[in-house]
């Protein structure tokens, strides 16, 4: 949704952005600062993903801030995360000062007052967590906000695609924890350094968000994914080799969560067992009943019986 007015100071962006970013503040740039004059507008995309919360946010030239008087409505103290899309930032926390250009990450406490610089239009992938949910102690932490990751380290593409990729695409149900989950383990392993990370945890991370993400496409394959990457079908084999789950055992496994989910559910009960399991991928009916047995131990008929005479 698009906020902003031909007046000068958009009142209701300035709302959206407060509502969204909990008392943040949007002011114009100081007269003759900005390259492109005009109102104070801006826009704002959300998607939940468990515990993480990814935004994509743009906007004309404009400051934002978080001011000490707005610090008592932070939840759980959460860190935030920004991904410079288009144009150019400065952020600026205690005596730190980040400059960020397409493709750069820099993460800042959003229970300490902070500002945002934006010269020119502007577009950012945003993510909130909560403190403990980075896999790093608090002094590594406060290294990390110390300065920015630039695209010399690919791992900043890779978060800034699963966000982007959540924002623009709804994931599916019980999709977006986890690729929040996924978000989190890339965003630890830039704090704690990537020396010690194994080089393949990117990729796998990206490879099932991408899964989860397209796990209702009835052409989705090995194939598929592979190329998507980038690589040949072997390659995503051996990307793989030592997990748990292959990439497609994981798509099998996700499709069928989801159905079990759809099944259970009793908003979903007018709906046909077989209709809901070609939805995820499974158009034979009498492979789909072997298979999902095979995994639950009870056929889909009976779950959705016993369920909704447990009602």
């Amino acid at each position: 949704m698009t906020h902003g007015d031909s007046g000068g100071v958009s009142e209701r962006w300035r709302t959206a952005l407060a509502d969204a970013f909990a008392g943040l503040q949007a002011e114009r740039l100081p007269p003759g600062q900005s390259v492109l004059p005009g109102p104070l507008a801006g826009a704002i995309e959300h998607a939940s993903l468990g515990r993480v919360d990814a935004f994509r946010v743009g906007g004309t030239p404009q400051v934002v801030r978080r001011t000490r008087r707005s610090l008592a409505d932070v939840p759980d103290e959460p860190f935030k995360v920004c991904v410079q899309r288009h144009g150019r930032s400065v952020v600026r926390q205690g005596g730190t000062e980040i400059v960020l250009r397409p493709g750069d990450i820099a993460i800042y406490d959003t229970s300490r007052p902070y500002e945002l610089r934006f010269d020119e239009r502007w577009e950012v992938l945003a993510m909130t967590l909560p403190r403990r949910a980075l896999a790093a102690s608090d002094s590594v932490i406060e290294r990390s906000m110390s300065h920015g990751w630039t695209t010399a380290d690919g791992r900043t593409g890779v978060l800034g695609h699963l966000l982007g990729s959540a924002v623009r695409d709804t994931p599916q149900p019980g999709g977006a924890t986890h690729l929040g989950e996924a978000a989190i383990q890339l965003l630890s392993s830039l704090v704690g350094g990537g020396d010690q990370t194994d080089p393949g945890e990117a990729l796998r991370a990206r490879v099932i968000a991408h899964v989860e993400a397209h796990a209702s496409d009835p052409d989705l394959s090995h194939d598929a994914v592979a190329a998507a990457h980038g690589l040949s079908p072997r390659s995503l084999h051996r990307l793989f080799e030592g997990q748990p789950l292959s990439a497609m055992a994981h798509l099998r496994e996700f499709r069928l969560l989801a159905i079990r989910a759809a099944l259970l559910d009793p908003a979903q009960a007018s709906c046909s067992t077989a209709t809901i399991a070609s939805r995820w991928g499974f158009p034979d009916p009498s492979h789909f009943a072997r298979t999902f047995r095979s995994r639950f131990g009870v056929t889909p008929g009976s779950l959705r019986k016993g369920s909704l005479t447990s009602v």
